[in-house]
């Protein structure tokens, strides 16, 4: 494993992992916000928790799912980075067979 692959597989779960927490905390807001409104009778004392909580669970969940899907593009680009990297070996290694062919063929004649 390069330093290069290990950058990449600390990106990819620093991501996955900044994203999870975000949500979390996200949801948590949300619930919180939900408990005050729920517990307080007068309206203009649900409008702050709303405004506080609900609006930054929403942020903090959007920006962790972005985050994520951050992580998730990594992840299926480090695969088609690896597929590509052996489908260039396989026809590298079929370009020396035919080239050894060829030769065989020409020192036969």
């Amino acid at each position: 494993m390069t330093i290069q692959d290990r950058r990449r597989a600390r990106m990819r779960n620093g991501l996955g992992l900044a994203g999870t927490m975000l949500m979390t905390a996200g949801i948590a807001a949300i619930l919180f916000a939900w408990w005050g409104v729920a517990h307080t009778g007068y309206t203009f004392e649900q409008v702050p928790y709303v405004v506080s909580g609900g609006i930054l669970g929403v942020g903090l969940i959007g920006v962790g799912g972005f985050l994520y899907f951050g992580s998730w593009l990594t992840k299926l680009l480090e695969e088609q980075r690896q597929t590509t990297y052996a489908l260039l070996q396989l026809l590298e290694e079929r370009d020396r067979e035919r080239d050894r062919e060829k030769l065989e063929r020409t020192s036969v004649l």
